[in-house]
């Protein structure tokens, strides 16, 4: 019996899949779609993740490959176009699914096999003999799992970068630098992401909820800033993306 496995997606919308391609690939993981909210990264137990590729995310894909390799993690490409020789030979692409491809099928049950043996049978060995494996996963330091957690808790009101380096006893130079390396994206653009994130989810299940109010839940008093930034992270303004969702 093939093991439903956990298949976090970053990138291009499931919903830009083929219904037939998508199907396929639920019989094998269970996909919880994130669009462009890398921080999901930074929870314990994922060990990859689905990134669906075009060249206009680019950056986002920088952003991830960056965080997946501070992380211990990989990225498994999916594509339609193709892809180029750079991204392949990248050390954090565990491996690549073209879905123009008429042979989908085979290759995502044979990709579900490769992550049951290469992440999770793996670490039930290295947990049996007591051994740990840096080089599949990076473990955060207490400090810096506090700060995200603090983040996580603290969206709706004033999170400034400054207050949190002088919490953990460091220059802000220093923090910054230190969040930068641990994480993959600078302090700022952290916060961002978590923010639009949590309006992404507030949007879709508050229907009837002001977007002025939805903005101030996510630390945002200018509701036109808010929208103009959720706009640039999300390619829609906060009442189109309501409507799609």
């Amino acid at each position: 019996m093939d093991i439903l496995h956990k298949g976090y997606w970053l990138g291009k919308s499931t919903s830009y899949v083929k219904k037939d391609t998508l199907r396929e690939m639920e019989d094998y993981f269970q996909l919880a779609d994130f669009g462009h909210d890398v921080s999901v990264l930074s929870e314990t137990g994922i060990y990859f993740c689905f990134f669906f590729y075009e060249a206009n995310f680019d950056s986002l894909f920088i952003t991830t490959t960056k965080l997946c390799r501070n992380l211990g993690k990989k990225l498994v490409v999916i594509h339609k176009d193709c892809l180029s020789p750079e991204i392949k030979d990248l050390d954090v692409v565990f491996a690549t699914l073209d879905l123009s491809s008429n042979s989908t099928y085979s290759t995502i049950r044979k990709l579900s096999r490769d992550v049951e043996y290469s992440f999770h049978q793996h670490k039930e060995v290295l947990s049996t003999h007591g051994l740990n494996d840096n080089s599949v996963q990076q473990e955060l330091s207490q400090e810096l799992l506090e700060v995200l957690r603090y983040i996580d808790g603290n969206l709706s009101g004033k999170i400034r970068e400054e207050d949190i380096a002088d919490y953990c006893h460091y220059s802000v130079t220093y923090f910054s630098k230190l969040f930068h390396k641990s994480i993959g994206v600078c302090f700022r653009d952290y916060v961002t992401l978590k923010r639009i994130a949590l309006a992404k989810k507030l949007l879709a299940e508050n229907k009837r909820e002001k977007i002025s109010f939805v903005a101030f839940q996510c630390g945002y008093n200018d509701v036109s800033y808010f929208s103009r930034i959720f706009k640039k992270k999300t390619g829609y303004s906060p009442a189109i993306y309501r409507q799609m969702h």
